[in-house]
């Protein structure tokens, strides 16, 4: 079909159309949009940028875009948001977000009704059942500790409280300057001290900004001052490895296009890669990345161990949230440590959407352009023929107690054993950490 062929159908509906409504494509790459207009960025799993755009002045569509007209205007669109290819919606979705005064923007998502948690695949499990004890002799517990004074004049009060905690691994921050670890005599002495307790040491990064072009030689820096340290240390006195909790999600798109983020960030897990050596490089990664399959791709490449962050406390939410990524582990040989919040939390929301009838209105459409399916949350409910609607059916927040554990500790740890011994059936499994736990 002809390009002025493709256009006049869409130009000719448009005639019938409600005064001022919008216009959504879906294009290759990240074209400029108009003022006014809502965006939303996608890569998809064969590493394609994409990008939704909602506006009432599409113009001339760029070459490749999809068009189509809509019954709303760009002011009555909350957000977009992406879902995979192969993704097969069912009567219910479940939206994961942040609420701001008036606006919500969406972070995850689940499709259909929540099932209980996926037994490992066929070929994935050890063997036996293990008990939570003997899962903890391969896969200790850990936590992280922030200042550095905590380990520099504090290691006995902390490596006592580590030990009758049962941890078996600390994340510490180790000061780096001109380009070497600042006191490698102090380092030395608390991570042999550690070992003498079975504790292991791990120094960690953390930050959006590390992606940015400007800042990655300074993360690359820190990387190689890590691994000269080790290099030159004796054999009880070396760093596990080195965790860089990067979070490129946070970065404010005024510094980097949201459309950039996934390649700069696998840009600097290759540079980080080439630094280390053989040292032990390890990522954060949140639970919503389950589905994204170009980032972990470029994670299985780069990385020798995965943190996920799996801020959850409902027992069968944590499992169910964790599967996929100890799968992944156990399929590309990576050790994936299972993360838990026990500090206090933000605010954030879940909504619940259930699918209407044909004709119906909703406060969300799906729409499927050439295999490609985008989700449309408006700020009123309408229908769209082209599109499947789904009405607001409930909402609830997510802070505190559904997120944190940090109103109930004793019940964390009353859930640690159980959660190991069943992440224990799969061999990638790393060990539970749990981020505020002192």
């Amino acid at each position: 079909m002809s390009r002025s062929n493709f256009l006049l159908p869409l130009l000719l509906s448009s005639l019938s159309l409600p005064a001022q409504a919008a216009t959504l494509l879906l294009c290759p790459g990240a074209p400029l949009a108009s003022p006014g207009a809502v965006t939303e960025d996608y890569t998809t799993a064969m590493g394609v940028r994409m990008r939704a755009i909602v506006t009432e002045a599409p113009g001339k569509p760029d070459p490749g875009c999809r068009a189509m007209p809509l019954r709303v205007a760009a002011s009555g669109v909350q957000a977009l948001h992406f879902l995979p290819r192969d993704a097969a919606p069912g009567d219910t979705i479940l939206l994961r977000g942040e609420q701001r005064d008036k606006v919500f923007t969406v972070t995850g998502h689940t499709l259909g009704a929540e099932q209980p948690p996926p037994a490992p695949e066929p070929g994935l499990a050890t063997q036996g059942l293990e008990d939570a004890s003997e899962v903890r002799r391969r896969a200790p517990r850990a936590t992280w500790a922030w200042s550095p004074n905590a380990w520099r004049e504090r290691a006995d009060d902390m490596l006592d409280w580590a030990a009758g905690e049962g941890l078996g691994e600390l994340f510490i921050n180790v000061p780096v300057r001109a380009g070497e670890v600042a006191e490698p005599r102090a380092l030395a002495a608390f991570v042999r001290q550690a070992d003498s307790r079975g504790i292991a040491v791990t120094a960690f990064e953390e930050g959006p900004d590390l992606i940015l072009p400007t800042v990655r030689a300074d993360a690359v820096g820190r990387m190689r001052a890590y691994a000269a340290y080790n290099a030159q240390a004796g054999a009880q006195e070396r760093l596990k490895g080195v965790q860089f909790d990067v979070q490129p999600q946070l970065l404010d798109p005024d510094k980097l296009p949201v459309a950039a983020r996934d390649g700069h960030y696998l840009d600097l897990l290759a540079a980080l890669r080439k630094a280390a050596g053989k040292m032990r490089l390890e990522a954060v990664a949140p639970a919503a990345w389950s589905e994204e399959d170009t980032l972990l791709r470029g994670l299985a490449r780069h990385v020798d161990a995965l943190t996920v962050r799996n801020y959850r406390t409902d027992p069968d939410e944590i499992r169910l949230h964790a599967a996929p990524f100890l799968d992944w582990g156990v399929r590309h040989g990576k050790r994936v440590r299972i993360a838990l919040e026990a500090g206090p939390a933000g605010t954030g929301v879940e909504r619940h959407y259930r699918r209407v009838g044909p004709g119906d209105k909703g406060d969300l459409l799906m729409f499927d352009l050439g295999g490609q399916k985008v989700l449309m949350l408006l700020k009123v409910p309408a229908a769209q023929d082209e599109a499947q609607a789904y009405a607001l059916a409930d909402r609830r927040g997510i802070a505190g107690s559904a997120t944190t554990f940090h109103f109930d500790k004793p019940a964390l740890m009353r859930l640690l054993p159980q959660l190991e011994q069943s992440f224990g059936a799969w061999k990638s499994f790393g060990g539970m950490a749990v981020h505020e736990l002192r």
